[in-house]
């Protein structure tokens, strides 16, 4: 070829590119006019807000978009490259905060095919039922959008979908589930979705079955159902579904189910189940799911062995059998699991358990044995998981030292070894070859840890730190530069001295400013009260010796969740602000100190969720502040042995919540006088008014409405529980948040404990007091009763024989009043009734015989002069002599209030007891000597505690 043909032929071929592109360029639709201005209109329907998405790769896509320009050129749109139509729209993450009508111009896209919303902040509006026109619609994404309402049964005509995805539609202060499904339940709404290949409804409220039509769905690749209340039997043929890879129906509750004898040709590859009920076996099938690479089963009902054939599964990344009834031994062939990053198996019910094998999943991150009866020392195989982050073994029977090899493992971010028997003493500073270590929690071993030498040593990421129970005898101060430290707790051991400053040092840098949780409780701590920093939610500083007063500055704890001062020498007055700083507050409790003044007004302000008031056991005056009756949540009062003057707080009736007020020992006075109409104090479970100067007759009416006592065995309350469980966060831990009880029941000096008992614990405690009149027969309508003491009163009358209905009765009191008649035979039924005492009456006749009445002697009818000599005492070694009847004598049976603030793995968990004195037949000088006391108010103990 010559030069000039082949400039020729470049020539050419340069034309005919340049004629294609033209050509291709006009023949290339632009966007209809019609669908540009609609997309504009749209536009207009919305504003632009940072905080309206939660990726933080979000952007306004909107930018691209105006007047001038293709729409099909436009961010997120895509149209027909033959018609020029939009089809797909994609404004995820956008930014966007506004509300979609059913006006709404993204109604005229109909030849739409994929739509996604998701990811932005459409104001709570609900999803428009004309979304149905869009009958083009094959993928529609409404997920994380703040869609709120009923889904509309319209979506269910939107025959094409293949993927639907309505998730996460949360608000997010409260992670409330904003969408539900009521009028289609999930079978109306699938039954015309046949084409469906991913199902997303999780956090969508749907209670109701799994349809069993969902089994026919043969194209579906993916199904998540999480937390929807789903109910009843999950269809086991869902599983057979033939192209089904992932599956998640967690945190169903209500859900039950079984495992199928699996397919070797099933899919599978995902298979979450996690806190359902499903139950039975792991069948041994299951190795015939060679894609499977996550089973996560966690806490659902599943026992029996774990088949050996899951070693099988060689494609498993997560393993979570946590939480479950499996038993025997764990089989050595999961050590085949050469790809398995994730293994979990705590909560068991293992025995015998040899890990040795462990050591050879070399691509660990996550090894969790809680609770799994792990006994002799931390075996040395794991020495080889060098990728390891995560070493969770509390909770076991542990022995022997912290291995030093443990140090070598330099991935290690959280490292739990609480709560086993491990021993020896260990310097805190061999820890700190574990550079990014965030968690570290020895708390409850038998070690003896001694603090860092060295001022400069640190661990530079750590966020959580519990050494409780640790021996420790001073303060670990490299934790002092922590400025990403969470969580604190160095209780139960035996620090002295006073506690270094904690919000900033002398050269004023802010020292802890994430601090959240900070527990210094039962230690030899002395000096005065530090200031905690602002970010504090938990300040717990009972049970040691610091004295001098609150500073006014905790007035500007904000973030305030709960404070624990109780059990020292503090003193002064409560400062104004105390209790209305911050609008969390819902713990407080100061009681065994020795603060003095007026209480302050306590939800005046922002704290309105208060739940729980301790100030007993100090020197507080005035009355009770009448702010209490804003606290809309509160459920346990104890102001006890103080003095308080005041008039029965009748208007605390109006606090629907109130199961525990505790008056005793003041100086309350005059009739207990209703504050309305209607019935009060429904929920009241305990109630004590004695040691005071109340007066009249008993209230009538508060008994009436005292409906929480008549409850006999019910199932959902079986102890005394202040509401539901309640949550705080401390970085990527939840800290589930309970309140249990602990009753300490103290009879003839013996104390028992007993933690969340089996009983119902209700107790009325009016003695010591100036009450007169009738015992009324309603009382016999508190079936729930187990101590009534009306003792060292002006009760007169009869008897009522209804008493012989409260058969759960432990101890009865009316001593020392002016009762007269019989004492009636339908007492002798009460079969649980250990303590009895009717002395000092003007009671005549027999006295029963049988039952629990041949038990009680006879000192507990002692000076009737009407009563019938039943016999001599069988032990008169024991009898005391008869002390001389006096109104104002004191009551032979009291109660005392013990409140008990103790912790778990899970959280923090508040307990509520009771201890009962039993004073029998004192000689006169003892009752001397005490009534001298109780001028004062007796000393009564409180202990409060938390662990982790």
């Amino acid at each position: 070829m010559g030069l000039k043909s082949l400039i020729f032929f470049q020539h050419s071929l340069f034309l005919l590119i340049i004629h294609s592109l033209f050509h291709f360029a006009y023949m290339q639709p632009l966007c209809h006019e019609a669908e540009s201005s609609a997309l504009l209109s749209f536009k207009e329907s919305f504003i632009i807000k940072k905080s309206a998405s939660l990726d933080p790769s979000a952007y306004p896509k909107f930018e691209s978009w105006n007047e001038r320009g293709d729409c099909c050129s436009w961010d997120g749109i895509q149209c027909d490259e033959e018609t020029g139509y939009v089809i797909s729209l994609d404004l995820s993450s956008s930014l966007l905060k506004g509300s979609i009508n059913s006006n709404n111009t993204l109604f005229h896209l109909s030849h739409l095919q994929s739509l996604s919303l998701a990811d932005n902040d459409f104001s709570y509006s609900q999803i428009p039922e004309r979304f149905s026109q869009l009958s083009k619609l094959v993928h529609l994404n409404l997920s994380a959008s703040k869609f709120s309402g009923e889904i509309p049964f319209e979506i269910s005509h939107l025959s094409k979908l293949f993927f639907l995805d309505l998730s996460w539609n949360l608000d997010p202060p409260t992670d409330r589930k904003l969408l539900e499904l009521k009028t289609p339940v999930l079978r109306s709404l699938l039954s015309n979705l046949s084409s469906l290949a991913q199902l997303d409804l999780s956090y969508v409220n749907i209670n109701s079955v799994v349809p069993s039509i969902l089994a026919n769905f043969s194209s579906l690749t993916a199904i998540n159902l999480t937390d929807c209340g789903l109910q009843g039997e999950f269809p086991i043929e869902v599983f057979h579904l033939p192209n089904l890879q992932y599956l998640n129906v967690r945190f169903n509750p209500n859900l039950t189910g079984i495992l199928p004898e699996f397919y070797s040709s099933s899919p599978l590859k995902s298979l979450r189940l996690g806190g359902t009920r499903f139950f039975g076996k792991l069948p041994i099938s299951i190795s015939n799911l060679k894609d499977l690479n996550e089973l996560r089963v966690t806490g659902c009902h599943f026992s029996g062995l774990i088949p050996s054939s899951l070693g099988n599964l060689t494609q498993l990344m997560y393993l979570d059998l946590a939480g479950n009834s499996f038993s025997g031994h764990v089989p050595s062939s999961l050590q085949n699991l050469a790809k398995l990053k994730y293994l979990l198996l705590k909560g068991n019910k293992f025995s015998n358990l040899t890990l040795s094998w462990i050591g050879k999943l070399a691509k660990l991150n996550l090894l969790d044995l809680t609770r799994t009866n792990l006994r002799e020392q931390i075996p040395i195989s794991f020495t080889n998981l060098t990728l390891l982050s995560t070493l969770a073994l509390a909770h076991n029977q542990l022995t022997g030292p912290i291995p030093i090899w443990l140090m070598n493992l330099t991935q290690l971010t959280d490292l739990y070894l609480s709560h086993n028997n491990l021993s020896g003493t260990i310097e805190l500073e061999t820890f700190f070859k574990l550079r990014n270590l965030a968690f570290l929690r020895l708390s409850h071993n038998q070690l003896s840890l001694i603090p860092e030498n060295t001022s400069n040593a640190t661990l530079p990421e750590l966020q959580v730190l519990e050494l409780a129970s640790c021996n420790l005898k001073k303060f670990p101060n490299f934790v002092l530069h922590h400025s990403k430290l969470q969580l604190l707790d160095l209780s139960h051991n035996k620090i002295r001295g006073s506690i270094p400053p904690m919000a900033r040092n002398q050269s004023k840098e802010a020292l802890w400013s994430n601090i959240e949780v900070v527990d210094l409780s039962s230690n030899e701590l002395q000096g005065s009260l530090p200031i905690p920093p602002p970010s504090t939610t938990f300040y717990i500083i009972s049970n040691n010796h610091l004295t001098g007063e609150i500073p006014h500055s905790f007035c500007a704890l904000s973030s305030l969740y709960g404070l624990d001062l109780s059990n020292n020498n503090l003193s002064g007055k409560l400062p104004p602000c105390l209790g209305n700083s911050s609008n969390s507050l819902t713990i407080l409790t100061l009681q065994n100190n020795n603060f003095h003044g007026s209480i302050p007004g306590i939800c005046t302000k922002q704290s309105k969720l208060i739940r729980l008031i301790d100030l007993s056991n100090n020197h507080l005056q005035g009355p009770l502040p009448r702010s209490l009756a804003s606290c809309r949540k509160l459920e346990f009062l104890h102001v006890g042995n103080n003095l308080i003057k005041d008039t029965f707080p009748s208007w605390l009736s109006t606090l629907s919540q109130l199961k525990v007020v505790i008056l005793r020992g003041n100086e309350f006075y005059g009739a207990v006088k209703e504050f309305t109409d209607d019935c009060s104090f429904s929920k009241l479970l305990i109630i004590d008014l004695s040691q005071n100067n109340y007066s009249g007759p008993l209230p009538l009416k508060f008994i009436k409405c005292w409906d929480a006592m008549k409850v006999v065995d019910a199932p959902t309350l079986t102890y005394v529980q202040l509401n539901s469980s309640f949550q705080f966060r401390v970085n990527r831990y939840n800290k589930v948040t309970k309140f249990w009880p602990e009753v300490i029941l103290t009879n003839k000096g013996i104390k028992v404990g007993y933690r969340k008992i089996e009983e119902l614990l209700v107790a009325i405690d009016l003695s010591s007091n100036n009450f007169e009149g009738e015992v009324p027969e309603l009382i016999g309508s508190l079936v729930g009763l187990r101590l009534l003491n009306l003792s060292n009163n002006n009760l007169m009358g009869l008897i009522p024989s209804s008493l012989g209905n409260l058969r759960n009765l432990e101890s009865l009191d009316l001593s020392r009043n002016k009762l007269s008649g019989e004492i009636p035979r339908t007492l002798g039924a009460l079969n649980f009734l250990s303590y009895f005492d009717v002395s000092n009456n003007q009671l005549s006749g027999p006295i029963p015989k049988g039952g629990q009445f041949d038990t009680f002697p006879d000192s507990s009818f002692a000076n009737n002069l009407g009563l019938l000599t039943r016999r001599k005492p069988e032990n008169p070694e024991i009898s005391a002599p008869t002390p001389s009847a006096s109104s104002g004598s004191s009551s032979s049976v009291e109660l005392d209030w013990k409140f008990v603030v103790s912790g778990y793995a899970s959280g923090l968990v508040i307990g509520i007891g009771i201890e009962q004195l039993v004073v029998r037949r004192r000689p006169d000088w003892i009752l001397r000597r005490w009534k001298r006391r109780s001028s004062t108010g007796r000393t009564t103990w409180i202990s409060c505690w938390f662990q982790t």
